[in-house]
């Protein structure tokens, strides 16, 4: 296992990928395991994003790393299985670029010095600590979601509802429907993602990307509340009186 950090095929791939959106994923699950991303580039994206230590990144896919990747797969609706595989390099990549984009900093997904002395810039001008690292105060500053829990919280703040009201309501649905899953497949009837939209493809009414991105499916699915029930809370009642539990 290589070491060096190095621009490989993978990076630019996957950047590539994640600009196509839609048919992105299904191109980088074709791509040979040689083109994906090396140990050392996934463990500085890691630690850019405060889920593994500066010292942890040292080219070796050991416990630490493993431990690391779980962390950030259960944050963004991925199998937490600490596997470094595409769908995690897909998220991975977007969620430094939505980093970048704050910082003012080339979005391409790969957390090296250039972006870390953007983010000191960026801290610095704020008042927070400075060091560099995205990680949940500052992403909490700039508005990066850091999880799918806190993606929902915002766009339920953003459709009127308490939060405080409707979070536990929302998380016990979804948590029942998909556990929060960007790429979970009900295998009889073929609804998909954290909402469980049937026929999948209504996501697609919300955006192109639905297939991968936590952010779409969930606005949907609260879009989808709002219209038929008014609030989670309401659709958490109607899933509780069907049996089997539907909304």
């Amino acid at each position: 296992m290589t070491t060096a950090i190095r621009r490989r095929p993978g990076r630019i791939a996957v950047a590539v990928l994640a600009a196509l959106g839609t048919l992105g994923l299904g191109l980088l699950l074709k791509l040979p395991a040689s083109a994906l991303e090396t140990v050392t580039a996934v463990q500085r994206d890691l630690a850019g994003l405060d889920y593994l230590p500066a010292a942890g990144v040292d080219g070796a896919n050991g416990p630490q790393t493993r431990a690391a990747i779980r962390a950030f797969e259960h944050d963004n609706g991925l199998t937490a299985d600490g596997v470094d595989d595409p769908r995690t390099e897909l998220a991975l990549h977007n969620k430094v670029a939505e980093v970048q984009r704050v910082a003012n900093a080339p979005a391409d997904g790969q957390y090296g010095p250039v972006t870390s002395a953007a983010v000191r810039v960026w801290q610095n001008r704020r008042g927070l600590a400075v060091d560099g690292v995205a990680g949940p105060d500052t992403m909490a500053g700039m508005g990066v979601d850091r999880t799918v829990w806190m993606i929902a919280d915002r766009k339920m703040a953003q459709h009127g509802w308490p939060v405080a009201a409707q979070h536990g309501c929302l998380v016990t649905l979804w948590t029942h429907e998909s556990d929060w899953q960007v790429y979970a497949t009900n295998p009889s009837s073929g609804a998909y993602g954290i909402a469980q939209a049937w026929p999948a493809r209504k996501y697609g009414a919300t955006a192109l990307d639905w297939r991968t991105s936590a952010a779409t499916q969930i606005q949907w699915g609260l879009d989808y509340i709002k219209s038929r029930y008014g609030t989670p809370c309401a659709a958490w009642t109607f899933w509780q009186a069907r049996n089997p539990h539907w909304y």
